[in-house]
This record gives structure tokens, sequence and C-alpha cells, in this order.
């Protein structure tokens, strides 16, 4: 989707996008939108039920009736209000339980997309920016699945009202014979008519006015929440004090209050005016509607009951009308963020919107020998005009330490991702064992290797969890490769030992240093025991003597995998097997430290004597 452009849905497909979306929401919970739907028929319908037993009950007191007969139409009145008023408590209570479960699944929907996405796409600005409408619409108006259940209960009230008026007020649709031409009844039609289409007009035109302001929200909105998470996260409060940005950022915050504010009150200006239009034509229907009562009752075609039933029927016609035609209205106007939810999730047009990369079907043999081969691999992230790498070729065996060197932006990072397939190369192939590595089950692949990226993430769960990345593990081992990161003695001082909260998400938690984060990272890698082990930056966090000593035991650990170390401290690499020097997106040299080192004009000797320059007196 291009960048803050609406899909324009005609109303046939809206009404399929929303119709496809209360499946998909039966397929989440089946009971939601029956309740939700049922408990507003019962709820509406109550009233008419009671002006229906009203008329009855007094037609038969007075045209003296037998007490039996009086007291049958008590007896039913009461059975049949007491009756829905519990089918409508039942309804709602189901309702309002499973409305809020609702929200939370339909956005569960929505991280198993993310979660379940190429990598690639993450790092696409589309995807980005189609979760980021989803939410504002939502935030903003309540456009989406979410407004789903609440449209469908509009469009059971309106027609629910609108059949049961009609049901019980027929009478004054029907000429009185001898009576003329009932112009009353007509000029109350024209009303009826003449408020439906304004009801359109001014709700499309509320909503057009809402899109707008989608769109020109866009931009100041996301400006404001990242300042907005900014300003609350305490690892930002130390620059706001020490720049002194506290009233530049509040001043910016309230820039888009101001806006906010702005277009809302165009949208409350408008939404009063067309309030008070509706409510003059309700009103003239109403008198319409009582002149046409009051025509019929003189003429003797109306019972003292039947005056009540039709008069109390017929004034609810109109509303029964404006929210039939407000929730249809509705119904085109959640189309199009319907559709969105729907491209999004898989469930429209292109259900692999997000999962382009083949899947291959060979298993990968995790016991024996491997070796990776990369043959004149290059690549070019999605939409970049240069190249990330180049022509590279180099192999990869068990037991063997690699190192890789260069300078921020050489494309060390790339090759990680991959050999770990989250991209595919652009031109060239990397081999696992003599075959394609896309020939290969994608998680199986993946078990071949793990992995600590620079950027690598502790989640808020308990430390146990964290290191084990599963719920059930078996701690022994956890503690055991803790301690092979140095994390053990600070994991024992912990309260709850491996049930330690990590983070201040739930009370108790703890939150953690960078040198901290990084060794629990370096633990999860070792837990992971597969025969690959790729180090990006590991000890970037850590003291120069803390990293001599993680470097020093992850050799021992490791010693026969095969072990590929990223580092900006070309002094952890002496102990590798071979160094990958990348310049630019190439492979330049490839050797011993010894042997690079003694290659005076290589890019390896420049970026060890820069470094050590500073090391000497």
């Amino acid at each position: 989707m291009k960048r803050e452009q609406k899909q324009k849905v005609p109303f046939l497909k809206s009404v399929r996008a929303v119709f496809r979306t209360v499946r998909v929401i039966f397929r989440l919970d089946w009971r939601n939108i029956p309740s939700f739907v049922l408990s507003q028929v019962f709820v509406t319908i109550q009233p008419f039920a009671a002006l229906f037993f009203s008329a009855r009950i007094l037609d038969a007191l007075t045209t003296g009736a037998p007490w039996e007969t009086v007291l049958n139409w008590v007896l039913g009145a009461v059975t049949c209000t007491y009756g829905l008023y519990l089918l409508e408590r039942l309804a709602t209570s189901v309702s309002a339980v499973e409305g809020i479960d609702l929200y939370w699944r339909l956005y569960q929907e929505m991280s198993r997309v993310m979660m379940k996405a190429d990598y690639e796409e993450l790092e696409k600005p589309e995807i980005g920016l189609a979760v980021e409408r989803i939410e504002r619409a939502t935030r903003m108006f309540w456009y989406g699945p979410w407004e789903v259940p609440g449209v469908l209960m509009s469009f059971a009230q309106g027609l629910t009202i609108t059949l049961s008026a009609l049901a019980l007020a027929w009478p004054v649709f029907t000429p009185a014979p001898g009576g003329g031409i009932p112009w009353e009844t007509i000029l109350m039609v024209a009303f009826l008519v003449v408020s439906a289409v304004y009801s359109i007009y001014s709700e499309t035109k509320l909503y057009r006015m809402k899109e707008e302001n989608i769109t020109v929200l866009a931009a100041p909105l996301r400006l404001q929440n990242f300042l907005f998470n900014y300003a609350h996260v305490s690892l930002a409060a130390k620059d706001i004090r020490l720049y002194a940005m506290q009233d530049r950022l509040s001043g910016l915050l309230e820039k888009t209050d101001r806006k906010v504010e702005e277009l809302s009150d165009a949208r409350a200006k408008l939404r009063s005016f067309s309030g008070g239009v509706r409510g003059a034509l309700s009103q003239a229907i109403t008198c319409l509607a009582y002149l046409a009562v009051g025509v019929r009752a003189l003429a003797g075609l109306l019972t003292v009951g039947s005056i009540v039933q039709v008069a109390g029927a017929v004034t609810q016609l109109a509303e029964g009308v404006r929210v039939l035609v407000y929730s249809v209205q509705h119904i085109r106007m959640q189309g199009p963020h319907c559709q969105e939810y729907l491209d999004f999730i898989g469930e429209g047009d292109d259900p692999n919107q997000y999962r382009h990369q083949k899947d291959g079907t060979l298993p990968v043999d995790l016991s024996g020998d491997w070796e990776i081969v990369c043959e004149n691999v290059g690549f070019r992230y999605p939409g970049a005009k240069e190249w990330a790498l180049r022509g590279l070729n180099l192999r990869l065996k068990k037991g063997t330490h690699y190192a890789l060197v260069g300078r921020n932006g050489s494309g060390k990072t790339t090759f990680v991702k991959l050999l770990c397939r989250l991209y595919d190369p652009t031109e060239g192939r990397i081999l696992l064992n003599g075959r394609d590595v896309r020939e290969y089950r994608r998680d199986e692949l993946r078990r071949l290797f793990a992995v600590v990226f620079q950027d690598f993430q502790i989640l808020a769960l308990p430390l146990g969890q964290n290191v084990a990345a599963a719920s059930h593990y078996d701690e022994a081992r956890v503690k055991d490769c803790l301690r092979q990161a140095g994390a053990l003695e600070w994991a024992e001082k912990q309260p709850q030992g491996l049930n330690q909260p990590l983070y201040e998400v739930e009370e108790g938690g703890v939150n953690l240093s960078g040198g901290e984060a990084q060794k629990l990272a370096i633990a999860r890698a070792l837990y992971k025991n597969a025969p690959f082990v790729i180090l990006d930056e590991p000890t970037a966090a850590l003291d120069p003597i803390a990293e001599s000593e993680v470097y020093t035991r992850f050799r021992s650990m490791v010693d026969q995998k095969g072990a590929l170390y990223i580092s900006h401290r070309l002094s952890s690499c002496r102990f590798c097997d071979e160094i990958a020097v990348f310049e630019e997106g190439k492979l330049v040299q490839l050797g011993s430290h010894e042997a690079l080192l003694g290659q005076e004009e290589g890019a390896y000797a420049r970026l060890w004597h820069a470094q050590a320059q500073w090391y000497q007196a």
C-alpha cells in the first residue's frame, strides 16, 4: 500500500468485507456476534411488546371483556416482558465479557501475522504504515473490525424498531374508507424519506471528514507518539534534563493537541447541526403521525387500545428508519478499514502478502559434519540502489572458528542474515552440504544456528524462560549456560532465582544493565546447543576483562562446533582460526591473524595498527 493511500471500496465490496470480517470474528469466538446482536434485539423489542400487550389489556377493559381474558393478557405481558428481559441480560453478560476479549484477539491476529511474516517484510516501511493506519483509525474513530459487532447491533436495532413499528402502526398507512386522499399519511411518508436521505447525506459528510482527519493527522500523531514515548522512557530522562528539552517537547505535543482539537470541533459542529435537522424532521413526522391517528380515531376505525398502540409505534418509526440508515451507512464506512485489516491478516486478496519466501522440503542433519559454501553471493536490500554484499565466496566448516571484521556498513551483519535465511541472496547461492539452503525447510535450517545479534532483545519474561527461550526447561542446564556466560553469580542473587521477572513490567521485576543483558543473550545461544554459533558484537557492553573471560570460556565451549565472531575489537579475534575482512560489501582478505598482520598494506593491518596506537605509551 502506498503511503497514506486509502482504499476506495465500492458499497457491495464494503458489505462483503464486513461480512468476511464477521467470519474472522466467528473463527476467533463464535459467541461474539450472536451475543452482541441478540442483546440489542431483545432490548429493542421490549417496549414494543409492552405496547402491544398494553393495548390488548386496555381494549379488554374498555369493552367489558371477562376477567379471565384480562388476566390472560396480563399474564402474557408479564411472561413476555420478563422473558425478553432475562434473554437480554443473558446476551449482554456474554457480550460484555467477550467484547473485551474480542478487542485483544483481533490485535493478536495482527501480532500473529507480524511474527509469522518473512523477516525482510518487517524491514520494509509498508508493513509498519499498514499497522499504523489500522491502529490510528481504531484509536481516532473506532473504525475497523472492532466496530463490526457494534455495526451489526445498530443494524439489528434499526431493523427491529422499523419492522415492529410498521407492524403495530400499520393502520395509519392504510386509507380510511371514504376518507379521500390521506394527505397526512402521504406527508408523513414523505418526511420519512427526506429524513432517511438527509441521514445518508450527513453521515457521508461526517465520514469523509473523519477520513480526511485520519490522513491529515498521520504525520502529527506519528511525531506525537514518538515524543510521548520518548518523554516517558526513563532512559531518555537524562537527555531531556541535561539538554533542557522539556519546554520544546511539551510545545510539540501541545501543537498536535491543538490540531486534533481543531478538527474535533469541526466534526462536533457538523454532528450538532445534522442532529438538529434530524430532530426537527423527527418531530414533524411525530406530529403528522398523531394527525393520522386522530383522523382514523374520529372515523371510528381504531379502538382505544389501538390508538395507544398505533400512536406509540408510529412515533418510533422515524427513529427506526434513522438507525437503520445509519447502520447501513456505517457498513459502507467500515468496509475499507475492514478490508485493510483483512488484507493485513491474510484474509484478503493476497493471503501471503507478508510471506513470499518459499520454504524448502529437505530436512537438515544436525548430527554429522557440515559445510557451508557461499558462491558469488550478492545482496541488495529491497528498494536500495547500492549492494550490501557483492561477489562473496567463502567456505565455513564444522570445528573452525571465524572472525568477521571491517568498518561499520561493510556487510558483516548482512552476511549473517543471509546465512540464517532471514534474507535470500539477490544473486549467487549459499550451499549447505552441497545443496542450496533454499531447498531445506526453513525452521530446520535455523536450528543449525545460535545467534547473538548486536541488537538482541531480552524479553520481559522470567530469567529461566529467557535463557531457554521456552516455558519448560532444564534448570541445571540453564544454570550451566549462565555460568559459562559469566552470569550465574548475578542470577543466584535474584530473589526468585530462575523465576525472577525481568524488567519492571510486573511487580518485582528487575532491570538489566547492558552487560547483564549481553551475558543472558550469550547464555541463550549456549542453551540452544546449535552446531554453529554466531556472535555479532556480543561483548560491546562488557569491560575488557569481562570480554576476555567470555571469549576464553566461549572458545572451549564451542570448540567442536563452528563459530563466527563479529567484533570491532580486533584483539578478541586473535584466537580464531581464520579472519575474514570486509570492505564496502566485499571480502577483501581471508587468513589467520599472523598472516593478515604480515600483509602490511592490507585492510586488516591498517585496522589493527589504528586500534593498537591507542594502547601504546
